[in-house]
């Protein structure tokens, strides 16, 4: 598996004060449901949006969004930061619950009116505190309260949200926490230390490379409606930025082999898929592409997703070279402050990372893209991707 390197901070500022809001749209999200992720999973298909916030706020770079007739967009928040003309804007939106909140119930039960899915905390396996002093959180494991992932406060705010949403939406599609994995581990390593890490600017743990393991453990014991709080999860999401194609089989590799007990349905799990809602090119400077490297490691990473029996959907993070830290991975340091991976410009213009995304999506994005269902489970050794692209850019 691919090992990062301990990195202090995230790629971008994920508006934890926007984490905070509550969802205020009138209109339905994205139609597909628990049965369709289980039918394009390994189907050459897949759920296909973008996890940014360059649309916040852009009446003009969301109409492009909503032209390429992407499944569903997130921006780290519960709403959307406008009233957007475009009526794909609330539509298509999929509201993240950032962290653990006390006003939690509400929340879910908001979303659970309006929307179709709803994601769990943001990265609570990293610590990246705001890269400047005022700014925004970029990870939900900054604090305590996330980052303690056998805490029964935290199983407990879990089964809030679960109950609360699915009370309003018995269909609806809940999506695990977002795990950073820098360990690459598929977030089943050691946790020991986790629960008595502080995650003070003095004293903390920059990731727990155990952290989804332990959750599954903690919430498993709790009962939401007619399962149990792990069981009650549909779709486990993860993130990865890497140099090559190659580097991400290898990683993806290690999450369906990892999670394969509730991937297949083995041991009374219920079966559920994989996600990668935040993915992009490491070393990417320039949204054009000129060497076409961020274009290959899409075409990659698409495509090996597109045939594996696991992966149902994903999302590309979208931000410019303003909002895109640049950090060190596997040992190799970025030879730029910043990287660019934005598919859609502030005025509105699709980027050559943009078109070769919607391509993509086009080709492969959507419930109704394949009416076939999943392989079996015997059918992993001979479900990895034959195309999926095999240069390394560094």
């Amino acid at each position: 598996s691919v090992k990062w390197a301990a990195r202090p901070l995230h790629p971008m500022a994920k508006l934890f004060r926007a984490a905070v809001g509550v969802v205020v749209w009138a209109s339905r999200a994205s139609s597909f449901g628990k049965s369709d992720l289980l039918g394009i999973a390994g189907g050459g298909a897949g759920v296909c949006g973008i996890g940014t916030n360059m649309l916040n706020g852009n009446d003009r770079a969301m109409a492009t969004f909503c032209d390429m007739k992407l499944d569903f967009w997130w921006n780290w928040g519960t709403t959307p930061l406008h009233s957007y003309s475009a009526a794909c804007a609330e539509q298509t939106f999929m509201p993240m619950v950032w962290g653990a909140r006390a006003d939690i119930e509400n929340v879910a039960w908001q979303a659970g009116k309006k929307f179709s899915s709803i994601m769990g905390y943001n990265e609570p396996d990293h610590y990246a505190p705001p890269i400047h002093p005022g700014g925004d959180y970029l990870s939900s494991g900054s604090f305590a309260d996330n980052f303690h992932c056998g805490s029964e406060q935290l199983a407990e705010n879990w089964q809030r949200m679960v109950i609360a949403y699915r009370r309003e939406r018995p269909d609806g599609v809940i999506v695990s926490p977002a795990v950073a994995d820098a360990s690459g581990t598929a977030s089943t390593g050691d946790y020991s230390a986790c629960n008595a890490s502080p995650q003070t600017p003095e004293n903390h743990m920059f990731e727990c490379p155990g952290w989804l393991l332990c959750f599954k453990r903690n919430v498993m014991r709790l009962q939401c409606g007619e399962t149990n709080c792990w069981d009650a999860i549909d779709v486990i999401q993860f993130h990865a930025y890497l140099y090559s194609a190659t580097s991400f089989h290898k990683t993806a590799q290690t999450w369906e082999d990892a999670w394969a007990e509730d991937l297949q349905a083995r041991n009374g799990r219920t079966r559920k898929t994989l996600w990668l809602t935040e993915f992009a090119h490491a070393g990417t400077t320039d949204a054009s592409d000129p060497d076409g490297a961020g274009r290959a490691f899409m075409r990659g990473v698409i495509n090996y997703m597109a045939a594996s029996p696991y992966f149902s959907g994903w999302s590309w993070f979208s931000q410019d070279k303003g909002s895109f830290a640049s950090f060190e991975i596997s040992g190799i340091v970025p030879t730029s402050p910043f990287w660019d991976s934005s598919l859609i410009t502030s005025s509105g213009s699709l980027t050559a990372l943009g078109e070769e995304y919607l391509s993509l999506c086009q080709a492969r994005s959507g419930p109704s893209a394949s009416a076939s269902r999943a392989p079996e489970p015997s059918m992993i050794s001979e479900s990895r991707c034959r195309d999926c692209g095999q240069v390394l850019f560094s």
